[in-house]
């Protein structure tokens, strides 16, 4: 089997890019994916590193197209022509092909795709809340809702298959957006969860406590408030040490870090710990290292899966997350994770006592976070895209 995929793919810095590279990796071990991919600044500056057309992983990258480029949909249309793929799978989220304008001719590739004559799969990463509040101005709220249901519908329509990271989407797909007849193509696979690495017991010298946050900084992640919260907490645990790994998102304009470090009380600096980003490895340690990991979010508006929350699920370290979508579509409060407001620090700052303060409710919480995700490995989520498009390609039953 021959899969074409159309994604962003590393150097760029955002989700989708970095799920789809450790998914085609794995994917490629059972069949052969050319990945159609963007063309990035990084790209331009060091094109002997990134040319055109390279491997990664067992994986063929072609740089074909750029973001916000109102011609990416054929630039993408005549590559997969050229590659003559038996399947094609395509990344959609909101911006991740540019900005709102490129987002209004995502619905113009599939119809393009459709020429091709072969079975093709859209992966809906991001599915926007009826009630969400996109913009201030009712007027262009009610506006930008009016198009982003006629494309969401559309996707549906044309697509042969739609993935969806959990029920949830699902869900919000068929009823929000009246999609119920179309529900038996919109198919759950959830967003794939990185082993745990080998633990090294030697990793701890010291009794101090250590809380992880990572991911992308962004600025509806709420990081000001994680901040306000871990001041409060170190008044009672001034032994407490915050570290923050991740930086800024590709769509980002600003980088929020150096804000958010222009604004740290000084009292509290050498305690906050920002590691920009950093490679698996260092990372993996990173969470061994931790006994409590805050995955912190203000945004309510979409309804999404948590990448960062795949990634640490397999280590067993207790999460306390923010009570919105992206969390509460895949876990329970004090069963698996224990989640706090959004916007509240105070309720963040008891959060983080009642776990310092209960070394067995840590170890519970974590052991039952990493069963929910046991069966979510990458190359368990490979396998299945691939059994979905051997169905496709048999005509059978989805």
């Amino acid at each position: 089997m021959r899969i074409c995929a159309v994604t962003t793919w590393p150097p760029h810095r955002e989700g989708v890019a970095l799920y789809s590279s450790y998914l085609y990796t794995h994917m490629s071990k059972m069949a052969r994916v050319d990945v159609i991919a963007n063309t990035s600044l990084f790209h331009a500056s060091f094109g002997n590193l990134y040319p055109k057309r390279h491997e990664h992983g067992g994986v063929r990258i072609v740089r074909c197209w750029c973001r916000g480029n109102p011609v990416y949909p054929l630039k993408i249309f005549r590559q997969v022509l050229k590659l003559k793929p038996d399947v094609i799978h395509v990344q959609h989220g909101w911006l991740l092909y540019g900005g709102v304008f490129s987002s209004l001719l995502f619905p113009v590739l599939l119809l393009l795709l459709r020429l091709v004559g072969k079975p093709y799969v859209v992966t809906m990463h991001t599915v926007v809340r009826k009630e969400a509040c996109l913009y201030k101005s009712k007027l262009i709220n009610s506006l930008a809702k009016a198009v982003i249901t006629i494309i969401t519908k559309a996707i549906v329509k044309l697509s042969s298959a739609v993935i969806v990271h959990n029920c949830m989407i699902k869900e919000t797909l068929e009823r929000a957006y009246s999609l119920e007849k179309d529900g038996w193509k919109i198919i759950v696979i959830p967003h794939g969860a990185k082993e745990a690495s080998e633990k090294n017991i030697c990793l701890r010298t010291d009794e101090s406590l250590h809380i992880l946050s990572l991911g992308f900084v962004r600025r509806r992640k709420g990081i000001e408030y994680l901040i306000e919260a871990f001041k409060k907490f170190l008044v009672k645990y001034p032994r407490g040490t915050f570290i923050v790994t991740g930086g800024k998102h590709a769509h980002e304009k600003k980088n929020p870090i150096e804000e958010i470090k222009w604004r740290l009380p000084a009292d509290i600096s050498e305690k906050v710990v920002f590691t920009n980003f950093i490679d698996d490895e260092n990372l993996d340690e990173l969470i061994w290292k931790s006994d409590i990991i805050v995955l912190y979010s203000v945004e309510d508006s979409f309804v999404e899966a948590s990448g960062a929350l795949a990634r640490v699920a397999l280590f067993g370290r207790p999460v306390i997350c923010s009570r919105v979508p992206k969390f509460w579509a895949e876990l329970r409060d004090g069963q698996n994770c224990v989640m706090v407001e959004p916007g509240d620090p105070e309720s963040l700052v008891k959060a983080l006592i009642l776990l310092a303060n209960d070394a067995d409710l840590r170890r519970r919480l974590g052991e039952n976070l990493k069963n929910k995700f046991k069966n979510r490995e990458w190359s368990m989520v490979a396998e299945q895209h691939i059994n979905l498009f051997e169905k496709l390609l048999e005509n059978k039953e989805l």
